[in-house]
């Protein structure tokens, strides 16, 4: 069995006057999925060491944040 990696990570963004919270979300679930796939591809170089279907994001708390 190969080494199991963990890190935690904390993502903040604002989107553009008039956008709704809706797309904020939407727009954090295709990043998650995206960053999920290139943990595991890469960035075209080559082999990353990753063992294909490993790799896990998971979005465990979202929201809009009060300023």
């Amino acid at each position: 069995m190969g080494v199991k990696w963990t890190a935690r990570l904390k993502v903040d963004f604002e989107m553009d006057d008039g956008v709704s919270a809706h797309l904020a979300e939407a727009r954090l679930k295709v990043s998650a999925a995206e960053f999920q796939r290139f943990i595991e591809s890469g960035h075209g170089n080559g082999r990353t060491g990753v063992k294909p279907g490993s790799a896990k994001v998971d979005i465990v708390a979202q929201g809009q944040i009060a300023w």
